[in-house]
């Protein structure tokens, strides 16, 4: 939402915004681009009558701020209404997928800036090579992130299927958001809708690999592609890791599709800056690395252990981890048995999530996680974590040993990460 909120104030609107808290790097993307952020939701926010008032999904209509915003008769539009007037074109690119989708959409996008396509974007995070997460630009192309959770509180369709893409990109169709979905049938019938509007003189560039991609895309229209991690092993990738090899190798077939010539795809793929929160190294300080990940589902847990794996190959790896507002049907997800397989240790926080039914998820989590890994902790304190952390990178030291501290979680830590970064230094 907080690049969605700077090209409306580029567009000449007064932007301001709200939200039960505000975290790195979002909170100073939004200062440091002169959007007015106010903590909390509060009627009083609507003193000035806005024109409209544009909300999250998460955000229900007890709201007090939509409340208002119906009381005063103020519009009230979510991220489908007006994403794709803004942004989508007539070549519209679509990357969906419960893992990946970022990732791929700011590789793919910055292939077609680097061919000279100056495409209009939206990506779901803040991409290193532009400016911001967004652009709208005059250009017949376009490059969307799919995201499948609903579009409200309200509306239950999912956000994609708000979207027109003539190609689509298709990362993984793992059961998620079981909240929203509730059976993994529903959850995959979402996927073929998307699938279905895909023109007959449009492309499927779908993972082989992907989990229920084969029955997604079986009945598709369009075209359909397949890649693997093990395509076009001649190419460079990015950054390390198998997520990346199949990121890489969705653009090049998508790159292909477009017929944009290979050297121009090996230069962008060479010059990609990554994605801040993707395996993002915030600070190396002697033998100590602190990494912070959006990683919260269990598929994205294990790729970015493994990216982080090849990125320090002699480093011992501690997982942090807090998932955010996952619901207590998760906690059933068989890939925890195996997703911090790379980690020498876990370190369970506290979940920071409104939903009074989801707070205590990490220390039930740590207990179906203590039968499958030796080192797993559940700590309530962010005090005692931090001296945990502390700890263990003083025992390294004097061991004279590498470790790799990785952050993961949709959240911010409550700045547990810059903590960590201040007792290193």
């Amino acid at each position: 939402m907080a690049p969605l909120a700077v090209l409306y104030k580029k567009m000449g609107w007064k932007v301001t915004g709200s939200d039960r808290a505000f975290f790195p790097p979002m909170s100073t993307y939004l200062e440091k681009n002169g959007i007015a952020i106010m903590p909390g939701f509060k009627a009083a926010h609507l003193e000035a009558k806005p024109d409209m008032v544009l909300v999250m999904a998460f955000i229900t209509e007890k709201n007090p701020e939509i409340i208002e915003a119906k009381k005063l008769k103020i519009p009230v539009k979510v991220y489908a209404d007006v994403l794709p007037g803004l942004i989508e074109r007539e070549n519209s690119i679509v990357i969906a997928g419960d893992c990946g989708k970022t990732s791929t959409a700011a590789l793919v996008t910055w292939m077609l800036e680097t061919a000279g396509y100056n495409p209009s974007f939206m990506i779901g995070g803040l991409p290193r090579d532009f400016e911001h997460g967004i652009r709208r630009t005059r250009s017949a192309w376009s490059v969307m992130e799919g995201d499948e959770y609903p579009a409200s509180n309200w509306d239950n369709t999912p956000r994609f299927l708000y979207y027109n893409p003539k190609y689509l990109i298709l990362t993984d169709v793992g059961w998620d958001h079981m909240d929203k979905f509730p059976t993994e049938k529903i959850y995959i019938s979402m996927f073929e809708k998307l699938v279905a509007k895909v023109p007959k003189d449009g492309v499927v560039i779908a993972n082989r690999e992907g989990r229920n991609v084969k029955q997604v895309v079986k009945n598709a229209k369009a075209q359909v592609v397949f890649y693997d991690s093990l395509s076009f092993k001649n190419f460079p990738t990015p950054f390390k890791g198998n997520i990346w090899r199949q990121n890489s190798a969705a653009a090049i077939v998508l790159a292909r599709c477009l017929e944009i010539d290979d050297t121009t795809t090996r230069s962008s793929l060479k010059s990609f800056s990554g994605i801040k929160r993707r395996q993002e190294v915030r600070a190396k300080h002697q033998n100590i690395a602190v990494i912070d990940d959006n990683a919260h589902t269990p598929i994205k847990v294990a790729g970015c252990l493994d990216a982080v794996s090849k990125m320090f190959p002699k480093y011992s790896i501690y997982a942090i981890y807090e998932p955010g507002n996952r619901s207590r049907q998760a906690l059933a997800m068989t890939d925890y048995k195996s997703c911090f397989e790379g980690a020498k240790g876990v370190i369970l926080p506290r979940v920071s999530a409104a939903n009074e039914g989801v707070r205590d998820f990490n220390k039930k989590l740590a207990k179906r996680l203590m039968r499958y890994y030796k080192n797993c902790r559940y700590i309530e304190s962010d005090d005692a974590v931090l001296s945990e952390i502390k700890k263990t990178a003083q025992l390294a030291v004097a061991k004279r040993e590498k470790v790799a501290f990785v952050f993961m979680s949709q959240k911010g830590f409550r700045g547990m990460i810059d903590g960590t970064i201040s007792l290193l230094q």
